[in-house]
């Protein structure tokens, strides 16, 4: 990224950012708040309205009986994953998560003092933990596991069956599940399968977002539905370190959820072109790529260019102005791949991807 600031015409395909805009009736909702004099501290855990409907829909979405106790709204989703992590482990606790995935999570347990133990995904296991990993890495510091799905960066999708096997995995071992459902209403086949859907007894907290799915990234708000105890202590952590999400924000959230939901699928449906389009470029070419069932990622194979990926991806951003994720920014194991976004527009995308399979074969 620092080096492609430095680029006149760089084709990014490494931030996962829609580029769509953000909806006129979200934009008008938080012009009307602020000029309404609703610019000052909120609850906590957020506006009684916003949490009152984001309960309401949870509830609707998952079968899970939700409160509006039981939401705390955040700033992004970072901020719910982070004050979750803070609640439910302490120092040298250990949370199990997978590779590939999403660096932040590593990089939010090194901040807490949590100890991630990490379990290898794959194509041979569809990127999907199996029963018999998550049981290897439980050890008598194991506080819960944090899954993702759809997942960044491989865009695999945990069907109903697997997510009944990881929640009772989870219940017998007596540990929480954090589940990262912020790509939830990106799901190119079939449906989403929520973790909350599967829990019977309060052990999980589900991680959500308004960016992605509203084209928000910006607004920065997004909210963890807990079971209530957990709820109570995200609420606390909230308090010192951010207090509460901005305001006219969060009004702006809740147009989102009461205004037109057209977007959404019309932002899954370009995704998913793009998405085919892209394979078939690549496989035309020979190149191995996973084929995502949702999120708006592809995870390529880069291991004909001969070169690790970060070498890969410097020499791309040198020669051809194309920035890409090198794979081990995901997690050990993952230095033969790359992650390119296909939240770009299409012909930058397309483009990029023309570039990325002439250095492949360079």
């Amino acid at each position: 990224m620092d080096r492609a600031f430095g680029l006149t015409d760089c084709i990014r395909l490494e931030v996962g950012e829609p580029n769509f805009p953000t909806p006129q009736h979200v934009l008008d909702a938080a012009d009307k708040a602020a000029r309404s004099g609703k610019t000052r501290y909120t609850e906590n855990p957020g506006i009684p309205e916003l949490r009152a409907r984001i309960a309401g829909i949870f509830t609707a979405d998952t079968g899970r009986d939700t409160k509006m106790e039981d939401v705390v709204v955040t700033t992004g989703a970072m901020a719910a994953l982070y004050t979750t992590l803070m609640s439910i482990a302490n120092p040298d606790d250990e949370v199990i998560v997978m590779s590939p995935s999403w660096p932040n999570y590593l990089m939010q347990m090194t901040l807490l003092g949590i100890r991630p133990v990490m379990v290898s995904t794959n194509e041979s296991n569809g990127h999907v933990p199996t029963i018999e990993q998550l049981e290897s890495a439980l050890t008598d510091r194991t506080k819960a596991v944090l899954i993702n799905s759809p997942c960044n960066p491989t865009g695999a999708v945990i069907d109903q069956t697997q997510m009944s096997e990881i929640i009772e995995f989870a219940r017998r071992a007596d540990i929480y599940v954090i589940s990262d459902e912020v790509y939830d209403k990106i799901v190119f086949e079939g449906t989403h399968a929520s973790a909350a859907s599967q829990d019977s007894d309060g052990r999980v907290v589900c991680i959500h977002s308004f960016s992605k799915t509203y084209s928000m990234t910006g607004w920065r708000v997004g909210y963890a539905v807990a079971p209530p105890a957990i709820a109570a202590l995200v609420r606390k952590c909230q308090e010192p370190t951010v207090s509460c999400v901005n305001a006219p924000a969060q009004y702006a959230a809740l147009a989102a959820l009461d205004g037109p939901q057209e977007i959404i699928s019309e932002m899954r449906d370009a995704y998913r072109e793009r998405r085919d389009e892209v394979n078939r470029l690549l496989s035309s070419s020979g190149i191995s790529a996973l084929k995502p069932g949702g999120a708006f990622y592809m995870w390529i194979d880069v291991s004909s260019s001969q070169r690790s990926d970060v070498d890969f991806a410097m020499d791309l951003v040198d020669k051809h102005q194309v920035t890409v994720v090198p794979g081990s920014t995901f997690g050990p194991g993952n230095e033969d791949r790359v992650r390119i976004s296909l939240a770009t527009a299409p012909d930058q995308l397309y483009e990029g991807i023309r570039r990325l399979i002439e250095e492949t074969g360079s």
